[in-house]
């Protein structure tokens, strides 16, 4: 498999610390059609209250009504929540002295109301546990923050997980470049017995399932967690704290203080970025998640849900799409090899194995959008 390497931009250099933003004045939660309350909307909320489809509420305050809005996800409903700053809980929840201790029926049951396709996931039964700790977009932070700030707790988890479901193959997946995760995991990873660290490449997409199992040579399968899911879990094992944390990387060229901020789920991005960002020009376009295909979107309305990983705030750069020469470059760098070319001229093309990666449109000397050819408006 032929990965490639991205051309680094250095004045895209994260902060170091994580910045918090965890009291925002209201709150957005996707709500279904058929979604069916737990609670009398008119009542007074509590921050941890169960709402509806296993949504709970991150803060304590009132419902005001419901809301279109924007997400990584598309438009839909959103339940308005106002914060009032209280923290109201319903009752206290004392901490878990022993994650490992947590037999496998009681990690069932605890799961049952927290998050039902990681159910599914501790009831097979797998061999061996893979911790992905890259981020997959160049530029992007988040998990490397996470595994510098909480690293103990990290390990705690996945080695207890280990412990719960008698697994001892568990392997984090870190990048070689990535010093920061490499030593703070290595001063303390002695003291896991389960656990172990495998670096890979500093690879575009290496993190992308399908293709670190290519790249491992994976044959069995097995359990597949990121790092900020093992740090939601531990949360909700060790503290009974529901998932309401959110980590964003928010860079780009026109960003002064690129930085990883640490978010309540349902905030609103354009409040997130008027009152932390400084941008240092007025016209500007916002991308989210992947930088290389240009998926473009307006920051008004638009709500931090778990899809959303990173905000890239860039200058305009507007060039003219050209004509295919068919030199074949998009065919030659695609990870999962599609034949891009033929797509691009009208000509059938198996595109199911898509990974969105954007690279045959970031490589195209024509400046094609070849992402538009790939899947529609979704990522255009």
């Amino acid at each position: 498999m032929n990965l490639v390497t991205l051309k680094k931009e250095h004045s895209l250099v994260l902060k170091e610390t994580i910045t918090e933003y965890l009291s925002p004045n209201y709150i957005y939660l996707p709500i279904k059609s058929n979604s069916k309350f737990k609670i009398d909307p008119k009542s007074y909320l509590h921050r941890g209250e169960l709402l509806y489809d296993l949504i709970y509420s991150p803060i304590s305050g009132k419902i005001l009504g419901l809301k279109e809005c924007d997400s990584v996800e598309g438009r839909k409903k959103f339940l308005v929540i106002e914060n009032d700053f209280k923290e109201k809980t319903l009752k206290k929840v004392g901490v878990r002295k022993n994650i490992s201790k947590i037999s496998k029926s009681e990690l069932i049951e605890l799961l049952s109301s927290y998050d039902t396709d990681l159910l599914n996931e501790i009831n097979k039964n797998y061999n061996k546990i893979i911790i992905n700790s890259v981020d997959e977009q160049p530029y992007v932070g988040n998990f490397m923050y996470i595994n510098v700030k909480y690293g103990k707790e990290i390990l705690d988890l996945i080695d207890s997980l280990g412990d719960i479901l008698n697994i001892n193959d568990i392997e984090v997946i870190i990048k070689d470049t990535d010093y920061n995760t490499i030593n703070a995991l290595n001063n303390i990873i002695g003291m896991y017995n389960n656990v172990r660290l495998r670096l890979v490449p500093d690879k575009y997409m290496i993190s992308n399932i399908n293709v670190l199992t290519k790249y491992l040579d994976l044959k069995e399968e097995f359990m597949y967690l990121d790092i900020e899911e093992v740090y939601d879990l531990y949360q909700y094992l060790k503290r009974k704290k529901l998932r309401e944390d959110k980590f964003i990387t928010i860079t780009g060229n026109l960003v002064d203080k690129p930085q990883v901020i640490k978010c309540k789920l349902g905030s609103s991005l354009k409040d997130i970025i008027n009152d932390i960002i400084k941008i240092t020009e007025k016209d500007y376009v916002v991308l989210v998640n992947n930088l290389l295909t240009s998926n473009k979107i307006n920051i008004d309305n638009y709500i931090v849900t778990e899809g959303l990983k990173a905000v890239f705030i860039m200058k305009k750069n507007e060039i003219k799409e050209l004509s295919c020469i068919n030199c074949g470059k998009c065919n030659d760098v695609c990870p999962v090899k599609i034949k891009v070319s033929a797509l691009v001229n009208g000509r059938k093309c198996d595109k199911k194995d898509c990974i969105h990666c954007g690279l045959c449109s970031y490589i195209c000397p024509s400046f094609i959008n070849i992402n538009k050819f790939l899947d529609g408006d979704k990522h255009e």
